[in-house]
Order: C-alpha cells, then sequence, then structure tokens
C-alpha cells in the first residue's frame, strides 16, 4: 500500500515531530521518503545526493536515536508521535 506523509501527519505534526526527533532538515526528508515507501536509490534521486549518502545519514539517525534499522527507526516515529499525542491530550486516537 502506498501512501503520502500527509496521510498521517499534518504539517504541523510533522514539524514538531521531526522537531522533537532532533532530526536535522535533510534527516527529515529521508524518513519522510522512508514513510512513502522508497528504498535509498529512490532516495538519493529525489533529494539529488548519492546512494551513499542516503545510508549516511541512515547510520547517523540509527545512532542517534538508538535504533538498529530502518523498521526501529520508523517504530520510533510513530513511538515519539503517539506519546507526544496522549501527553497533548490530542483528541486523535492515538
Amino acid at each position: 500500500m502506498k501512501f503520502q506523509v500527509a496521510d498521517i501527519f499534518t504539517e504541523a505534526e510533522w514539524e514538531k515531530l521531526t522537531t522533537q526527533l532532533n532530526l536535522s532538515s535533510q534527516q527529515a526528508q529521508i524518513v519522510h521518503h522512508l514513510l512513502e515507501g522508497m528504498g535509498d536509490k529512490q532516495i538519493a534521486a529525489a533529494m539529488d545526493i548519492s546512494e551513499h549518502t542516503v545510508r549516511t545519514y541512515l547510520s547517523r539517525m540509527f545512532a542517534k536515536l538508538d535504533v538498529q534499522d530502518r523498521i526501529e527507526l520508523l517504530v520510533g516515529v510513530f513511538r515519539q508521535f503517539r506519546i507526544a499525542c496522549i501527553s497533548a491530550e490530542c483528541p486523535r486516537q492515538c
């Protein structure tokens, strides 16, 4: 199933989430593309960077967020959103 990040997060939620996770704009773009189902080659083309650079950004995010792989990274993104949503008494069904 292919979807857009906007199907999951509002623009304000995405901004707040990436700030809470302390992601650079490039790291946030990579996570955004991962959520849309893109692989390294597609991400590199979309961002006009090399696949090696994509993998470098990913490894730095893994270290920063203390995760081992892309799945843990994406689960961590959703976990952080859920925690923020619950603590703010968000009206969404988190």
